[in-house]
């Protein structure tokens, strides 16, 4: 039924989408309006919208409630599971810096199940940089990975084999790293030129370790060796490029680079899934696989509604809507005035932190 936008609550249902000027929706279909949400319409002069929500005068407020407390027991189990799987790689790891060989058995048993969790509850694996810390990011890092890797090969509507293989693909990638010298992995300062050219060779390193391994695909093997691959031609260790690059590369170096930007690193603080997407979108240009990280693009945009972010000028503000034609931009609200403000009309400021 259409209502006026001025007898709206919070907890009605989009049942329409609300179009403007565009091929695109200002809001989609089946979106649950918040107070926020119904200021953005406001601001956009909409005068109705199709939706529905409350019957007969009364909230249905009891399903939401069981709703909101299996939601918050299922966040406590994934992340506790989690945190487990990383307790489970470092292990993995320390046998391999001890000269351990890949048990590929135990590497399905420590991602595998963690995989089918967070593909059931995908909005999960995007609070995993939240749980890691700078001591043990090469552990969070992988399992991370892992999960993002699985989850994009997933949106791309590959089967479930493929995206087994592809989240080992993404918990092995940095394997190599258990051969190199840790005071280089932990260093603080800027690397030499002689470490870093160290550092490009992990990926060789990682793909040694598994090449001889028969109860894994060939993809999973070049994938770990290509993921510091580019596109362009611009990556390492190889220089390949476009069709060189196996599928398995190419959706692993998109998560490897999110993962390790939103992350605390030794050497430079996180940066907000926003920034990031905007480096992926303007300064990686060229270099990553458009499908994927497409992809990447709409489930953050998807997980961030009423996300609460520090601004870069220090203010504290809250995401009130994310515009499809500009994702890394959205609008937010203010918290401590409720001023709404169109980051796409402020190129001089930019969400510095999800809080």
């Amino acid at each position: 039924m259409k209502v006026a936008v001025h007898e709206l609550e919070s907890g009605y249902v989009l049942t329409e989408d609300v179009m403007l000027h565009s091929k695109y929706p200002l809001m989609g279909k089946n979106t649950v309006l918040t107070k926020e949400l119904i200021e953005v319409l406001k601001a956009f002069l909409i005068s109705e919208v199709h939706a529905e929500g409350i019957q007969n005068g009364k909230w249905e407020a009891s399903d939401n409630t069981k709703a909101n407390r299996l939601e918050n027991n299922t966040n406590n189990q994934f992340a506790e599971k989690y945190q487990q799987a990383v307790n489970s790689f470092k292990k993995l790891y320390t046998g391999w810096q001890s000269g351990a060989i890949v048990d590929i058995a135990k590497v399905r048993n420590l991602i595998l199940p963690l995989v089918e969790e967070g593909l059931q509850h995908p909005e999960e694996i995007f609070k995993t940089p939240y749980y890691a810390n700078v001591k043990e990011y090469i552990y969070h890092h992988c399992v991370s990975v892992a999960l993002l890797s699985a989850f994009l090969a997933s949106r791309l509507n590959m089967p479930q084999g493929e995206i087994n293989q592809i989240s080992i693909t993404g918990l092995l990638l940095d394997s190599g790293m258990a051969k190199m010298e840790p005071t280089i992995l932990w260093k603080k300062l800027a690397l030499t030129d002689k470490e870093f050219a160290e550092i490009k060779q992990h990926s060789v390193m990682s793909y040694k370790m598994i090449k001889d391994l028969t109860a894994i695909k060939e993809g999973v093997k070049l994938g770990v060796l290509q993921h510091h691959e580019r596109l362009d031609g611009s990556g390492y260790p190889l220089g390949a490029k476009g069709e060189q690059l196996h599928p398995y590369g190419k959706i692993a170096a998109v998560a490897d680079t999110y993962q390790a930007m939103v992350c605390d690193r030794p050497y430079r603080p996180k940066m907000s899934p926003f920034k990031v997407l905007e480096h992926i979108r303007q300064d990686y240009f060229g270099k990553f696989d458009l499908s994927i990280t497409s992809v990447l693009t709409k489930a953050i945009v998807k997980t961030s509604n009423g996300a609460k972010v520090r601004l870069s000028d220090g203010r504290y503000a809250e995401v009130v809507f994310v515009e499809q034609n500009y994702p890394t931009r959205p609008m937010v609200k203010l918290i401590d005035t409720n001023e709404i403000i169109a980051l796409t009309a402020r190129k001089d400021m930019h969400i510095e932190e999800i809080i």
